[in-house]
């Protein structure tokens, strides 16, 4: 919150033109969606790393999801329900993973 009211601080003090106004609705839009990211991380990830399930939830469709090349990163995020995409060379693959979608 201190972030926002820094931006709208500065809007009150500086004239600004037309494309100026429109940068500093683009930060405080930017500032407000990592304050939301954070609430939304604190409100469910972090609980769900702390005390993992037994199976994962359905993975929340609202969330963009991350790309990770470690693999405890990806299980710990998987069982909190996080969209997670595993990044690694080929070879390290094993033959009895479930590969949905090569890329």
């Amino acid at each position: 919150m201190h972030l926002a009211n820094h931006e709208v601080r500065c809007l009150c003090h500086h004239p600004l033109l037309f494309q100026d106004l429109v940068v500093f609705i683009a930060q405080l839009q930017d500032k407000l969606l990592d304050i939301h990211a954070l609430l939304d991380y604190i409100e469910f990830v972090h609980l769900l790393l702390e005390a993992p399930p037994s199976h994962p939830p359905h993975a929340n469709n609202n969330w963009m999801g991350c790309f990770t090349k470690s693999t405890e990163v990806c299980k710990a995020l998987y069982f909190a329900g996080v969209p997670v995409w595993l990044v690694c060379s080929e070879a390290y693959i094993s033959p009895t993973m479930n590969v949905v979608h090569s890329v």
